[in-house]
């Protein structure tokens, strides 16, 4: 009996060490998940910063501004970058904050690519795939509903008052009710996941924010001053980000003379050459071992480097988190997932202001929605959450100005998401709809493993490019804007009306793959009992 009592005591001590080993596991591979993060987001900034900056400058009417804020965000892979970036430009009079709202609105659809591209590492399991690849796009799905609630508003309100829309209205009070005297603080709150990855990081490539935000300033107009007489105005907010960039070629700029000067700013001659030399071929790695192989190369290696860390890490932690979750864990987990709504909703803006990115926070949460820890519908509260905790970053660059129109689109970043909340979450029957659309792209991926891919590519690239390529014609024409214009909606509407009325949908998912899938949920769902709502199988099946 002594026998079997110590037997016992050994096993349960082998259990400890090997449980004690897999968390010690599981958070070795999340450092090198959020490393892969990191180092992804300056592997893109290094590839598409200058575009990014660059694309700060076609910002003119809202169609265009919305599909900036997308295309920017994808580019530097970072929200906060972006976001912060209009702040900036708002409080420097470069942007107003009319043409800012829709950027901001871009952004937030923008920086769910991340978490979307980490779901496609479950490819290997349908199921999980379907799984992860819905819990990754409620993000997605609730953002676009929300643009597309909130933007017509926007713009029809702005049309009738001639000023601005319901977020621009509630933000002005806001503003004026807070807003009191001037000056400059350095209030930062610098990401602890940051403090802790970025040094790695760096040992492979170190970003250099300061060029995309000199770009985004655009480049110098040339003013005559007479006969071969040029100047240019330059800001003090421009001469500040090209400071940045170049400190000892901006010693080079020649002064106007007494007799030429600017109405603001300071007037130099030679400013728009310094901007083609110095700016505009301006380095974003400043560091690291790819420094030497440039932006390009430098960028293209961090990006495979990153996708091979950031995939091996997420199939360690997925295999860990399941030998975790079996059994009595599981269970215990799942109990922890039935939190009310509202308090998951405060867990993920916690989290969120903690981290200082939405991104790792969905990120991180997408694995376990894939191996059925975390369920779907208990992921969109969370999301919601931190959608409202990454609007902290662009209040604490506004805060660092303290001035009236950057206070004001941080607080029409905040807006957006606590309206959008208002409209897609407490009623069930909305907030059914996120869910519905989130789950059919997951059942859709669980059959055409391509799915993701082809769903980035349309989204976060062809259809941003396409409509901001468009909106920039009407410039050009008016003519050929439309004519381009009725020719896109009426390919859309071509494929609609083949995928609903002339069983489109059924040629790419049959009835018979349909039944079954739908055979399989329910046969899932009475093995786990987990709770989860019944319109979602409804949703995938009738779809």
């Amino acid at each position: 009996m002594a026998e079997a009592a110590e037997a016992k005591e050994q096993s349960a001590g082998e259990f400890a060490v090997f449980v004690t080993l897999k968390i010690l596991g599981v958070l070795i591979s999340l450092y090198f998940f959020l490393f892969g993060l990191d180092l992804m987001g300056g592997s893109f900034s290094a590839l598409g910063s200058k575009g990014a900056g660059n694309l700060f400058t076609f910002s003119d009417n809202p169609i265009a501004g919305l599909m900036v804020g997308i295309l920017a965000t994808v580019l530097v892979q970072s929200s906060s970058t972006s976001t912060s970036i209009v702040v900036g430009l708002v409080g420097a009079d470069v942007l107003a904050v009319k043409q800012a709202i829709p950027i901001i609105m871009g952004a937030n659809i923008g920086t769910s690519v991340t978490n979307t591209i980490v779901s496609m590492a479950h490819a290997g399991d349908r199921i999980e795939l379907e799984r992860a690849f819905s819990g990754a796009t409620v993000h997605d799905m609730f953002n676009m509903l929300s643009v597309l609630t909130l933007l017509p508003l926007e713009i029809i309100i702005a049309a009738l008052s001639g000023e601005g829309g319901l977020l621009f209205f509630i933000s002005k009070g806001l503003t004026n009710a807070i807003i009191g005297g001037g000056g400059e603080s350095d209030l930062r709150f610098p990401s602890p996941t940051k403090e802790i990855v970025s040094p790695f990081t760096k040992l492979f490539l170190s970003k250099d924010k300061n060029t995309i935000k000199a770009l985004s300033f655009g480049a110098p107009e040339a003013l005559s001053c007479g006969t071969d007489c040029t100047k240019y105005c330059v800001s003090s907010d421009m001469s500040k980000a090209w400071k940045k960039v170049a400190k000892e070629a901006y010693e080079t700029l020649i002064a106007c003379n007494g007799t030429v000067s600017c109405d603001s700013g300071s007037c130099y001659t030679n400013a728009g050459e310094y901007f083609e030399n110095s700016i505009e071929t301006g380095r974003t790695i400043k560091g690291g071992f790819l420094k030497d192989a440039g932006d390009v190369a430098g960028g293209i290696i961090g990006l495979i480097l990153s996708l091979v860390v950031l995939c091996g890490a997420l199939i360690v932690m997925v295999k860990l988190l399941h030998s975790l979750v079996m059994g009595q864990a599981k269970k215990v987990i799942m109990k922890g997932t039935k939190m009310n709504d509202y308090l998951a909703i405060l867990v993920g803006l916690g989290i969120t202001i903690i981290v200082q990115s939405s991104s790792v926070t969905t990120s991180a949460l997408t694995p376990l929605v894939g191996i059925g820890v975390l369920p779907v519908y208990k992921m969109l509260p969370m999301t919601l959450g931190a959608n409202i905790g990454t609007t902290f970053t662009s209040m604490f660059a506004a805060l660092a100005v303290m001035k009236a129109g950057s206070l004001q689109i941080a607080f029409c970043h905040l807006l957006f998401n606590l309206i959008g909340i208002l409209i897609w979450f407490p009623v069930p029957v909305m907030r059914k709809v996120v869910i519905r659309a989130a789950c059919t792209l997951g059942f859709y991926a669980s059959y055409w493993r391509l799915v993701p891919l082809i769903y980035i590519l349309v989204m976060f690239v062809t259809v941003p490019g396409v409509c901001l390529l468009i909106s920039l014609l009407y410039s050009a024409s008016v003519a050929g804007g439309v004519v381009v214009t009725i020719l896109a909606v009426a390919a859309v509407a071509g494929l609609v009306y083949w995928w609903v009325r002339l069983g489109g949908c059924y040629k790419v998912v049959s009835q018979e793959e349909r039944d079954a899938r739908k055979a399989e949920i329910e046969e899932e769902m009475g093995e786990t009992g987990v709770a989860e709502p019944k319109e979602e199988p409804q949703a995938e099946s009738t779809v």
